[in-house]
Order: C-alpha cells, then structure tokens, then sequence
C-alpha cells in the first residue's frame, strides 16, 4: 500500500479561511478545499527527481538560446540579426532603463532566481547539512517570483512583433528562437510541479496540530498563513513555520486594493492618449497608439492579432480594473449573487492581468530587431511605462485584495459548498 507523500493534517484555505482536514496523499493527488473547491495541495509523482531534470533542462534552453542568433530582419538588402541578450542590450544603449530593466527581469532575473531556488531545494533535501535559513529563503523567492514569471507573454509577444513588421520586412526565426520557446515549456512545466504547502512540509516539517471543527479559522479563534498554509491560534502574530507575519484578515485589504486602482485608472490616461511606438520610414516618424496600432493591424487583415493586441491591452486591463472595483463594492454591500460566482470572476483576474504585457514587449522586440537610421526604425513611445505601471499596478491590487472577505458577507445557508475531495 502506498504511504502519504504529504505528512500534514489540518491546513487552512487562503482564499475562504475554511480549515480542512488533510486525509492521505499520494502521488498523482491533488486536495481540494471542503468549501471553496480551491485547490490547496498538489502532490506529484517522483517531484524531486522531475523538479531537478525539467529545470536544469530549462537552465540548459536558456543558456543556448542567449548563445545564437534569435531573430533576423531583411530591408531592401540590408540584413540584420539580433540575439536574445542584444534585445536588452539595445534598449540599453538607447536610453530606455526603464523598459530595459523590465526586459531584464522578465527574461533573465526573476526566472533564473526561480529555476535556481528550486534546484537548490531539491538538492538541499538529500543534504542535511545544508542550513534551514537558506532553504526558506528559497522557498519564499519561489512563491513571491511565481506571479511574474512572464516568459510565455514575451514569446506571445514575438508572434506579435512579427505579424506587425511583416509589411516593413522579411523576417526569419533563428536557432535561438526554437531554444527559447523549449525554455518556455520546461519553465511552465517547473512551475506545474512546485507546490508551496508541500515545499514549506519538507523544508520545515509538520505544522502545529490544533483541535479544529468544520468552518472557518476565524469563527473558531484561528488564523490561517496564507503563505504556508499552517493554522495557528488567533493570538499569533508570525508563522512558527515560515515566519512569515499572518493575520486573520489583510489589514486594510480595501483601501490598499482601492487605491492601487485610483492610481492604474490614472496611469491608464497617458497610456492611451500618448503614442506607445514610433516607426522612422525614410526619414518620416510616424506615432501610434494602442488602439492605432489595432485599427492598423485590422486593415492589413491581421484579424487574429489584431484581436490579441485589442483584448490584452485594452479590453482586459478596463475589466480588470471594474471587476476589482466591483468586488470591493460587494465585500461593503453584498449582493445576492453567490459568493462563489464572485470568487470566479476574482480568479480570471489574476489569471489574465499579466498578459497585458505582450504590447510592452511587442515595442520592446521591435525596438531591438528594427534599428537602420533613417530607412526604418522603431523606438519606444511615452506611453509604454505609463502601460506597464497600469499593469503592474492591477496585478499588485489583486495580490492585496482578501478573498476572504467575501465569504465574510457571505449568509452561509445560500452558498453552495463543495465536499472536500482528492482528484486522481
């Protein structure tokens, strides 16, 4: 008979603060939450040794494709090819800091940190004298880098610079395109078979049991780490297991999230009114806007990215803004809408919010592939970090919003509830 790979038996649900009791889990497992249906542990099949060979192969893809040519670029005879660290190196070299360093980070930082941590973890598991402090160091770069991990939008983003430079060009994908995209997958593969509650289970062991009943942390003088997934008593102030600080409920969870909305709906002005790209042909500069760049892409009868450019830089990011809106509303006066229905539309904006990126990175690889003076060029417009503070800006304000909150004005005996299940 198979033995439990995740040796735990109370957790509290970070999204509905309902505390579960954890049966048996084994590999090819995944619990839900008994009332929310969240997913709060997913255990795999041989993690340890996946983990180690699909991120060292991710390292590896990595590694080729900064090493050749990614991308070439042909104009009335004249050639041009970039690699994957000149579209970095370009932005530098123009002035763009700002945008440079976003690239830098997107690319290079935030996903070597990840894939590193994790290594490092899985290593550290099969070496007892490795220090504890390091290891939740680790873990904690782990969960906090996860949600800006945006390499698949960058590589959405080159279809789209393509799409838009094809009148001006001809263009051909490298060897170093098809090493980034093999990157691509084995980093989102790493991210699929990394689960926090079970990486805080073995670097710091079983959290402290409590006598809990069905119902909420709250109700019955707990907190649940939203970080660790640990219950604790009402009076703690920080994690006993991964010391980070917990609270019943985000502190000033509304303001926070209200006010990073004020702030992404002003960015949201000069983003639109302020050209974000503007192309140099024969000496002529000519600006485009977000949507001049849609309405452009519409005549030349690229229908599809036209659609792409349209729903991420337009559409998702003043839906995003009005459901967080909303969902603040509803946490002051519920509707009678069920909870669970708002907890849905709160998901799809933390799922969609970064994807708003690929027009940031769409200037971003047209300003390093299209560079030959007065015959074509392309350069960054003003409005580009106005765009990328809205979309941080929106992303940040659903990470503050308190789901919990909802189920707080929740009536109880209207809201459908889940029994807590295992999916095989």
């Amino acid at each position: 008979m198979s033995h439990s790979l995740f040796h735990e038996n109370v957790t509290t649900c970070e999204e509905c603060d309902h505390v579960n009791s954890i049966p048996p889990l084994k590999g090819g497992d995944r619990f839900r939450c008994q009332h929310c249906g969240h997913i709060l542990i997913s255990v795999h099949k041989h993690v340890s040794a996946r983990i180690l060979g699909v991120g060292l192969s991710s390292l590896l893809m990595l590694a080729l494709a900064m090493s050749f040519s990614f991308l070439g670029f042909s104009s009335n005879g004249i050639d041009r090819t970039v690699s994957l660290f000149q579209t970095l190196s370009v932005l530098l070299g123009l002035g763009h800091l700002v945008l440079g360093a976003i690239i830098s980070l997107a690319l290079f930082v935030f996903p070597i940190v990840y894939l590193s941590s994790a290594l490092f973890l899985v290593w550290s598991f099969q070496n007892k004298y490795v220090l504890k402090s390091a290891q939740r160091y680790c873990v904690r770069w782990i969960i906090v880098l996860q949600p800006w991990l945006m390499v698949d939008v960058f590589l959405v983003g080159i279809l789209v610079a393509l799409v838009k430079v094809n009148s001006l060009a001809d263009i051909s994908l490298e060897l170093s395109f098809w090493a980034f995209c093999g990157y691509v997958l084995l980093l989102l593969k790493t991210v699929t078979l990394i689960d926090k509650r079970w990486l805080w289970n073995k670097v710091a062991g079983q959290a402290t049991e409590h006598e809990v009943e069905q119902g909420t942390a709250k109700k019955q003088n707990l907190i649940g780490c939203h970080f660790c997934g640990a219950t604790l008593s009402r009076d703690a102030h920080h994690c006993d297991r991964c010391g980070h600080s917990v609270h019943s409920r985000r502190p000033n969870s509304l303001m926070t999230t209200s006010a990073l909305l004020i702030a992404s709906l002003v960015m949201y002005i000069p983003a639109n009114v302020f050209p974000i790209m503007q192309t140099t042909f024969l000496g002529s500069t000519e600006p485009s806007t977000i949507m001049g760049g849609v309405l452009l892409l519409w005549t030349l009868e690229s229908y599809p990215v036209a659609l792409i450019i349209l729903f991420a830089s337009v559409v998702i990011p003043i839906a995003k803004m009005l459901a967080l809106a909303w969902l603040c509303w509803q946490c002051c006066y519920p509707s009678q809408r069920l909870t669970k229905q708002k907890i849905k539309l709160y998901k799809m904006t933390e799922l969609v919010g970064r994807w708003s990126m690929i027009d940031v990175f769409v200037v971003a690889i047209l300003t390093s592939l299209v560079q030959m003076g007065n015959l074509v060029s392309i350069f960054p417009g003003p409005a580009v970090l106005s765009f990328t503070a809205v979309i941080v800006f929106t992303m940040l304000a659903a990470m503050s919003f308190d789901p919990r909150l909802l189920w707080d004005k929740d009536d109880g005996p209207k809201a459908a509830s889940l029994e807590g299940e295992k999916v095989e």
